[in-house]
């Protein structure tokens, strides 16, 4: 199994990096930089699996940085690591082109977990900071039923009704059916709004709302 190649983007890049030497060889950290000047500076020679980028450092921040960054390389995989764990700056981040964030307080086996995720091509909010999205989060997310919360992590999570169908054990028209449902009860209009709603409600890099397909469903399509 190929490791997975890393640059680290932090002004603290020591402990970060002793972490990762705690991995068991699963990541190559092949790049480090202590700003976002520095970074993108690094970027013209290496082009990693996964930019492992703190928000807070001098110079370019991490912010401005992903975003230059995703300028030049709109595939590049961007996991931050911050100490600040505000939906605020959350929301920031993955505005900016984040595909995780995790905050500095997290154990190593989350970090670890976050960076294998984004690796996939996944989306990964760490624990703490799906509490504070949750916590701020409107709670019209209460208002839908369980299957609908499957429904709407796999939306976020890119995938088409008839890939949902699938992974949910539905037909088409009945994941089709749900998504209008969900855009109808929680008053949103499109795709990127249902996406932000599900990442401020916490959704993103949680469980699997519903796991197994409910065959009856499957076979009453609507």
């Amino acid at each position: 199994m190929e490791k997975i190649r890393i640059v680290i983007a932090d002004d603290h890049a020591l402990v970060l990096e002793g972490m990762l030497l705690l991995s068991e060889g699963a990541f190559e950290i092949v790049g480090k930089a202590l700003s976002g000047q520095e970074l993108l500076e690094l970027d013209d020679q290496i082009h990693p699996d996964v930019y492992v980028i703190d928000i807070n450092m001098p110079d370019i921040d991490g912010l401005d940085a992903a975003r230059k960054l995703m300028t030049r390389r709109p595939d590049a995989r961007i996991l931050f690591l911050s100490g600040d764990s505000s939906a605020r700056r959350i929301r920031e981040a993955m505005a900016a082109g984040g595909d995780g964030y995790i905050t500095k307080s997290a154990p190593y086996s989350e970090l670890a977990t976050a960076i294998e995720t984004v690796a996939r091509g996944e989306r990964y909010v760490g624990q703490r900071a799906q509490e504070e999205l949750a916590r701020q989060a409107d709670n019209g997310i209460l208002s839908l039923t369980p299957r609908q919360v499957a429904v709407l992590q796999l939306i976020a999570d890119g995938l088409t009704a008839k890939e949902i169908a699938f992974r949910l054990g539905l037909s088409p028209r009945t994941a089709e059916f749900h998504r209008q449902c969900i855009m109808e009860r929680l008053d949103l209009h499109s795709t990127a709004e249902l996406t932000r709603f599900a990442i401020e409600s916490g959704l993103i890099g949680a469980p699997l709302s519903t796991k197994e397909p409910l065959k009856a469903e499957a076979a009453h399509s609507i």
